[in-house]
């Protein structure tokens, strides 16, 4: 999973950064387009250029990669053994093992099937009820509580403050 996403992150990371420096940006940008191409081009208008540029990008990495995965993923047919005569390749490219003739193994008797599991006695001491981690440890969990409670105070005094 790692690896799939290893290769298309800094997409993610080129609009976020577009959403937060997209409007000092542009305007220069488009601009500067226009000035170029003789044509207007709103500011909204190459916003929406960049995402739809970056979503193609994205799609187009997404399938290349796709397909150099499918195709290093697959190999030539296995080739059976030459010295065992009862493997024969199948016609999707596996092998499959025909039975044999011996009488020994035609008439072998299967084996007895596994005892069911037995109920376990009243002196015998059950494992207690799983324990799950928690996600979050508590101690990170109680410092950012802390945290934002601190925030709020200090922002509402100083609200408080600064409007009369």
């Amino acid at each position: 999973m790692e690896q799939r996403r290893r290769g298309s992150g800094w997409i993610g990371w080129l609009v976020f950064l577009l959403f937060i420096l997209g409007p000092s940006i542009l305007p220069p940008l488009a601009r500067w387009l226009t000035q170029q191409t003789g044509m207007p081009i709103g500011t909204t208008e190459l916003f929406i250029a960049l995402i739809v540029l970056m979503v193609v990008i994205s799609v187009g990495s997404s399938i290349f990669g796709a397909l150099r995965r499918s195709s290093e993923g697959s190999g030539g047919p296995s080739i059976p053994e030459a010295n065992d005569p009862f493997n024969f390749p199948s016609a999707q490219g596996e092998v499959v093992r025909l039975p044999s003739s011996n009488p020994d193994d035609v008439f072998r008797t299967p084996p007895p099937p596994p005892e069911p599991p037995r109920m376990p006695a009243s002196s015998t001491n059950l494992p207690g009820a799983p324990r799950f981690e928690p996600i979050i440890d508590p101690r990170i969990l109680t410092i950012g509580i802390i945290g934002v409670v601190f925030i709020g105070l200090v922002f509402g005094v100083l609200f408080l403050l600064t409007n009369p």
